[in-house]
C-alpha cells in the first residue's frame, strides 16, 4: 500500500467511525467499531473491518444494519473526502477483538481463582499452626 493509500484508508476510518456512531439511527450498528480500512490501487473499492462488544447482538444483524446504511454512509463520506472517487464499501466482521475480550475475562477469572485458593491457603497454614501451638 502506497502513502497516498495510506492516508485514504487512515481518513476513511476515522470518518467511517464518526458517521456510523453519529449519522447512522439504525439500533443494529449500536457499538459498532472501525477496526480497519484497505483502500484499493484506484480508491473505487474500500474493505472496511468492523467489531462490536455489545452482548446478544448478532454479526449477521450488524452486517445487515452496516449494508442498509451504505447509501448514508456514501453520502456522509462525499461531503468530508477530497478524492474523485468515493469508494464503494464492503463490511467485513473481524472478531479478534470479541475473541481477545473473552481471553482478557478468562484471565480474570483465573486470577480471580488463584487469589482465592492462595487466601484458602493461606487461612489453612494460619489454622495449622493455631492448632500446633495449642497442642504444644
Amino acid at each position: 500500500m502506497n502513502r497516498r493509500q495510506e492516508k485514504v484508508s487512515s481518513v476513511l476510518l476515522h470518518e467511517l467511525s464518526t458517521i456510523i456512531t453519529r449519522k447512522v439511527q439504525d439500533p443494529r450498528v449500536r457499538g459498532v467499531h472501525i477496526v480497519d480500512v484497505e483502500v484499493s490501487h484506484d480508491f473505487s473499492f474500500a474493505k472496511v473491518r468492523y467489531s462490536f462488544l455489545e452482548e446478544g447482538q448478532k454479526p449477521e444483524d450488524v452486517q445487515k444494519g452496516l449494508d442498509s446504511a451504505k447509501s448514508l454512509i456514501r453520502k456522509e463520506l462525499r461531503k468530508v473526502l477530497t478524492t474523485r472517487v468515493i469508494p464503494e464499501i464492503a463490511f467485513f466482521y473481524d472478531s479478534s477483538i470479541k475473541h481477545g475480550d473473552h481471553i482478557l475475562q478468562l484471565l480474570r477469572s483465573l486470577e480471580s481463582s488463584d487469589k482465592s485458593m492462595a487466601e484458602t491457603e493461606a487461612s489453612n497454614q494460619h489454622k495449622d499452626s493455631t492448632n500446633e501451638s495449642n497442642l504444644a
